[in-house]
């Protein structure tokens, strides 16, 4: 029922009625986001210490691509340093308009209009000298309950772990934990060129599991990442294709128990005309991994 309501709501934004729809759509998700902050502020929702921020500001670098959505950025940036105050964030623009925004920590690189999701990534990261870095996107928000300091604190223990996934709660919405990571449990990477490290669904403690493909929402070593960076052809569908070249490089985790808040708004036609603009990034992946007849991968 509720994915039908959205499809028909998709349609309609693609109407006269667009701006009305896209707004009851924020309307819905500022409602929804006022109320877990209000009941999470009500029931003491463990914060980040002055030493686990230490920890983080020492050691790790945010970076995120914004495009078109620059209100975001700056919530975003302000989030993040609402947990982290004075923790590293760069931040890849390629909007058409250049994003204004300063602040502690903060690196802003002004890139052409519409470079693309892999571009602006590879950028960021290019200017990242701390050794852990954490990914996100524009549209995302962390929570009490995000806990990359305790990811960090997993992995500074466990050199034999690169990266650490944490799940999107999709806002406005329920929340299932189950549903939100069965995309993970079912991709092994079994097709990949080369096999994981430690097996997929292989549980590492009472929290984190090994899986072929994480969320594009991780802490990450720096070096391993950078070693294996995006694909700048690829302008938006970089997720699958990323996981693809990094099984058997790194290895990959899970944390179940772990989420941010992800406020994308499926109406907003304009941001969505250039999302949805993927033709050109699935011919090249299907020709970059097709093998010709009569020749070996």
């Amino acid at each position: 029922m509720k994915q039908k309501l959205i499809r028909a709501l998709k349609q309609l934004s693609h109407g006269p009625l667009e701006p009305a729809v896209s707004l009851l759509w924020q309307l819905m998700t500022h409602l929804q986001r006022a109320a877990l902050l209000a009941v999470w502020c009500l029931t003491g929702a463990p914060r980040p210490t002055a030493a686990q921020q230490k920890l983080v500001c020492d050691n790790v670098t945010f970076i995120f691509k914004s495009f078109e959505r620059q209100a975001m950025a700056r919530r975003l940036y302000r989030n993040i340093q609402s947990y982290y105050p004075g923790v590293r964030v760069v931040i890849a623009d390629d909007s058409r308009r250049p994003l204004e925004l300063a602040g502690p920590g903060l690196t802003v690189l002004q890139l052409p209009f519409n470079s693309g999701l892999s571009r602006g990534l590879n950028q960021a990261l290019s200017r990242v000298t701390t050794p852990f870095t954490i990914r996100m996107d524009d549209d995302e928000l962390l929570t009490p309950f995000t806990d990359f300091h305790g990811h960090l604190e997993y992995l500074l223990a466990h050199p034999e772990v690169d990266l650490v996934g944490v799940l999107p709660r999709n806002i406005p919405g329920s929340y299932d934990p189950r549903r939100a990571a069965a995309p993970y449990y079912r991709t092994s990477m079994a097709h990949a060129p080369r096999p994981l490290r430690i097996p997929h669904l292989t549980r590492m403690d009472e929290r984190r599991v090994v899986v072929g493909k994480a969320p594009n929402i991780f802490i990450v070593r720096t070096d391993k990442y950078r070693a294996l960076g995006y694909d700048d052809n690829i302008r938006m569908i970089d997720h699958q294709e990323f996981y693809f070249r990094a099984a058997g490089r790194i290895v990959s985790t899970l944390d179940e128990g772990c989420f941010i808040l992800h406020e994308h708004n499926r109406f907003d036609g304009h941001y969505q005309k250039f999302r949805a603009d993927v033709d050109g990034d699935r011919r090249y992946i299907h020709d970059k991994y097709t093998v010709p007849r009569g020749e070996k991968r």
